[in-house]
């Protein structure tokens, strides 16, 4: 039988795996992410990471002058503690990942292994994950790969020029899209559960007691590929100031664009912290706070003042966002 996941104060409580000295601008929340990953590691097992190339790599992995993964600037004595970090290209996370749980299972079959099943994360953005290398993605949750995939959901190619990403909302703005494109985005949630993954979710860390349930319950996955989206308002692409991201994270999931989700494969899922329809915040009140939607909406002496003519747009991005609750609902019932 499995152990009881630990309590949110357990789990706040343990060693983080994510030190001081990142490059990440001020308020990212990827680094918040991965402190709550590097709390969900400590759990007795040494930790294999993989990152692929993304905002969360080149600015904590600048080999050598800036490294920062580890518990502490001295390795650790137990070997539970220990952290091992390998950095791949774009697309490659997940697929390098999987070839760390081979070569683990391999060793615990001969003997040669006799410590506790590592635990194996894969860190990607979801330009990699989604875009360049969906292909990657797909294909590891269908062999059932035992890892933990976390994505971050910043809807751009964030560390090479703010270029778009099909996890774009329609009209987000971007470098390679000026002003955005109707279409809805990828259904990244659909994908990862009809390929096969034994565990799905999204979430923000600004839910915190939400998002380390669900940071623990991935990594602690055994029996397929455990795939967490996390939205991950980005300060400079999405143009906002500084202190406003967890205000977003939570607007993404209360509006319904991205809404706080879980899924275990044969069993009913669950869709959390949306308000039901007619009582959730209008997605213009997340526009206005990001200037890669002033195209649409603007704040203007306080009050949001749409764009004349882009009422209709503005319509078919709450169209969306309602239409994007009821599919989730659908998939956790899957």
């Amino acid at each position: 039988m499995a152990r009881p996941l630990p309590t949110f104060k357990e789990h706040a409580l343990r060693e983080d795996a994510f030190v001081e000295g990142h490059a990440l601008c001020p308020g990212c929340m990827e680094a918040v992410t991965f402190h709550e990953v590097g709390r969900a590691t400590d759990n007795g097992k040494k930790t294999v990471l993989t990152l692929g190339t993304f905002c969360g790599e080149v600015s904590t992995l600048m080999y050598p002058n800036l490294i920062s993964w580890g518990r502490g600037p001295q390795s650790p004595e137990l070997f539970g503690k220990s952290l091992g970090v390998m950095h791949n290209v774009f697309e490659s996370s997940p697929t390098i990942a999987e070839a760390v749980r081979d070569v683990a299972t391999v060793l615990e079959g001969v003997g040669a292994w006799k410590a506790p099943s590592p635990n194996v994360v894969a860190l990607s953005g979801d330009g990699g994950a989604l875009a360049i290398g969906l292909r990657s993605l797909l294909h590891t949750i269908q062999r059932r790969a035992r890892i933990a995939i976390f994505v971050q959901m910043n809807e751009v190619f964030a560390n090479t020029g703010f270029q778009f990403s099909p996890t774009a909302l329609p009209f987000a703005d971007s470098s390679t899209a000026p002003g955005g494109l109707p279409e809805d985005p990828i259904d990244h949630v659909g994908l990862a559960i009809a390929a096969g993954a034994a565990f799905v979710a999204q979430g923000s860390p600004a839910f915190a007691p939400f998002f380390a349930e669900v940071a623990e319950e991935a990594i602690n996955t055994s029996n397929g590929t455990a795939v967490v989206f996390v939205p991950s308002p980005c300060i400079a692409g999405w143009k906002f100031e500084e202190g406003l991201t967890a205000e977003l994270g939570k607007l993404a999931s209360q509006t319904g664009l991205f809404p706080c989700f879980r899924k275990r494969a044969g069993e009913p899922g669950e869709v959390k912290h949306v308000p039901e329809k007619g009582k959730r915040p209008p997605v213009e009140q997340y526009l206005v706070k990001q200037r890669r939607f002033e195209h649409l909406a603007r704040l203007v002496d306080g009050e949001i003042r749409v764009t004349p003519g882009r009422e209709g747009d503005l319509a078919k991005l709450q169209s969306y966002a309602d239409r994007n609750v009821e599919r989730l609902k659908k998939w956790a019932a899957f």
